[in-house]
């Protein structure tokens, strides 16, 4: 795991200092060597996590024997020993153990259709010196980041937004579009960033960048649903690709482990590994007791079942001394705030591992958030009489005190969320990704305009109308929510700490499997993860498999009425920030304060968009 940045500059010979700059920005993310190289319109740099190959020679920027082709990578390709072994038939002959030299080999051999051949989490650049064209590419589920900035015949690009500010021909200028779908998602989708002249590439996404300009393109999209598939034949599959997808990703030479919740993805993760490990696994957890938000009771059970040696940590969250962290390592306003507690997971899993397995993407791939079920719900409300929905249902439930518990406890939460999420997609049937503020509530607080022709997620959606609703929304999140929420999570609060995070639901292949199947194999009447849960019956405890889901949250709306009171109002009131309205922002504030409404979602994204703009604007 590690950072890349260069600079291409057809006019001129690009500046080696500025590029100084960005990489040593990324000195966190590769902590064991840095490195450069240069050609005539090309610089390249590189910070390295050795996790491969642990040698000098497997360095990066790495160079091809004549010299020609340069390539800076960060990730890891599971299959490239099979790869190595293709390229040695073919006459190659190799100077290190490492996956970058597979790759480097494999573009000198195949160019673009290389990718078509990779199992791994990437993102990676190379620069042919015989075409003049840079070569950038992203995984297909988008676990690694890239960022670029275009002007004329340049192109400067990183893994990191914090350290590609630091070329100085990039503009500050914020995007409103992209701040707007920040606050209606908690999170901008790929291609925005929240820089005009910042872009992300998106998952699944290469870019060929030659003295024309550049050309992004796909390369990979998820199948969609067969009809004709057989649920006991998919059930034994489903269980043979998840092995084998866990064992690939166990290859490592630094020490190894899971983290470890005590839910149905981590729990079937950590078994796996115990199975194929010579010895315990080590997995990790972290708790907040006295909250509707601890799993340390299901991570200890987990941890007992599969027979790990676990550490679980009671971790005091210091959000006053983390909160700046926070923002600068996501370079662009991000406001889900499970990041805090992934934080200091990843923080007390470095302390005993450098690679940790995950059990992340199990719930897009096999529908199990609840709000998959609440879809189909929402077909049997609408046939309500609408008079009855807005004039008695509707009512009663949204003017209900508030509760700050964690909504999977509180039934009235889950009514509110049900009726906001009926009511946004009974008026576009295409706004499918969850939503913290609506439209109406961002124009009155930024002032801007959202333009949803202009939106990556209702894109995304459009071209899912073949789709059932549910499917539709499923699809929806796996090219949004799960690579620019969850997986941009886990990367910058991983690479924070020098921890590399794999996770084996994200294979391509489980990948593909998954969106073959029909939904009827995923979720049956209120049963969710079905084929997963009968799969998975001999590595999970039944207590486990029965519990309800729980995210990966904190209790903010209670401590903003507690030990973050304070802190909060200051930072909410006291912020040189004239961009929101700050009306809007004290009413949130009330209601929160009085119970009116836990606002405490909203209350972070306000808070993390004025850090933010202190810190980058």
């Amino acid at each position: 795991m590690c950072g890349i940045t260069g600079i291409v500059d057809y006019t001129k010979a690009p500046d080696e200092y500025v590029l100084k700059n960005m990489t040593n920005a990324l000195a966190h993310r590769g902590p064991d060597a840095g490195g450069y190289c240069n050609f005539k319109d090309c610089v390249l740099g590189h910070r390295r996590l050795s996790i491969i190959d642990l040698s000098e020679s497997a360095n990066q920027p790495m160079i091809s024997d004549d010299g020609l082709t340069a390539i800076v990578f960060n990730g890891e390709i599971y299959n490239f020993k099979i790869l190595r072994e293709l390229l040695e038939s073919r006459g190659q002959i190799f100077r290190t153990k490492s996956d970058t030299e597979v790759l480097l080999r494999l573009y000198i051999d195949q160019k673009f259709k290389m990718l078509t051949q990779l199992n791994g989490m990437f993102s990676f650049a190379i620069w042919d010196e015989r075409e003049k064209l840079l070569f950038l590419a992203r995984d297909r589920m988008g676990k690694k980041p890239l960022y670029y900035s275009h002007s004329g015949k340049r192109i400067s690009f990183s893994s990191e937004i914090s350290s590609l500010i630091k070329d100085p021909t990039i503009s500050r200028s914020i995007d409103p579009q992209a701040m707007s779908e920040y606050f209606l998602y908690d999170f901008i989708p790929a291609p925005h960033t929240i820089f005009s002249q910042i872009r992300k590439l998106p998952a699944a996404h290469m870019a060929v960048v030659d003295p024309s300009g550049v050309k992004v393109s796909r390369y990979w999209t998820p199948p969609e649903p067969d009809p004709g598939a057989n649920y006991e034949e998919s059930k034994s599959s489903l269980l043979e690709i998840l092995t084998d997808s866990t064992n690939k990703r166990l290859v490592a030479d630094v020490p190894l482990g899971a983290f470890l919740s005590g839910g149905i993805d981590s729990t079937i993760v950590a078994a796996l590994m115990s199975k194929s490990a010579s010895e315990r696994v080590r997995t990790f957890s972290i708790s907040f007791p006295g909250t509707s938000h601890d799993e340390s009771r299901w991570s200890k059970l987990a941890s007992r079942s599969v027979g790990s040696d676990h550490s679980e940590h009671r971790v005091d969250f210091k959000i006053e001394d983390l909160f700046t962290k926070l923002v600068t390592h996501f370079g662009e306003p991000f406001g889900d705030s499970s990041a805090i507690p992934t934080w200091r997971l990843c923080q007390e899993t470095k302390k005993g591992v450098t690679v940790a397995l995950s059990g992340d993407g199990g719930d897009e791939l096999f529908g199990g958030y609840e709000r998959y079920v609440a879809r189909r719900m929402q077909n049997i409300y609408d046939c309500l009489p609408k008079i009855f929905r807005t004039k008695i249902i509707e009512p009663l439930i949204l003017n209900t005190r508030a509760s700050t518990d964690y909504y999977g406890f509180s039934m009235t939460k889950k009514l509110k969320l049900f009726i906001e999420a009926s009511n946004r997609i009974r008026t576009d049937s295409s706004a499918l990704t969850p939503q913290t503020f609506t439209r109406d509530q961002v124009n009155r607080l930024t002032g801007l305009s959202y333009d949803p022709g202009l939106d990556p997620a209702i894109d995304h959606a459009e071209k899912l109308m073949n789709l059932d609703p549910v499917s539709k929304m499923m699809f929806t999140d796996l090219q949004t929510y799960l690579s620019e929420d969850i997986l941009t999570k886990v990367d910058r609060t991983s690479m924070a700490h020098a921890l590399e995070v794999r996770s084996p639901f994200l294979d391509y292949r489980l990948v593909e499997f998954a969106c073959r199947l029909p939904l009827g194999f995923k979720i049956r009447g209120r049963t969710t993860k079905r084929i997963l849960r009968d799969a998975a019956q001999d590595l999970v405890p039944s207590a486990i498999m029965k519990r309800p889901k729980q995210g990966f949250q904190v209790p903010l709306g209670k401590w903003f009425k507690e030990s973050l009171k304070h802190w909060a109002e200051q930072r909410l009131f006291e912020s040189s920030d004239r961009l929101l309205n700050r009306q809007v922002v004290e009413q949130l504030w009330k209601d929160h304060q009085e119970n009116r409404a836990d606002n405490a979602s909203k209350i972070w994204l306000i808070l993390f968009f004025h850090e933010w703009n202190d810190q980058f604007a």
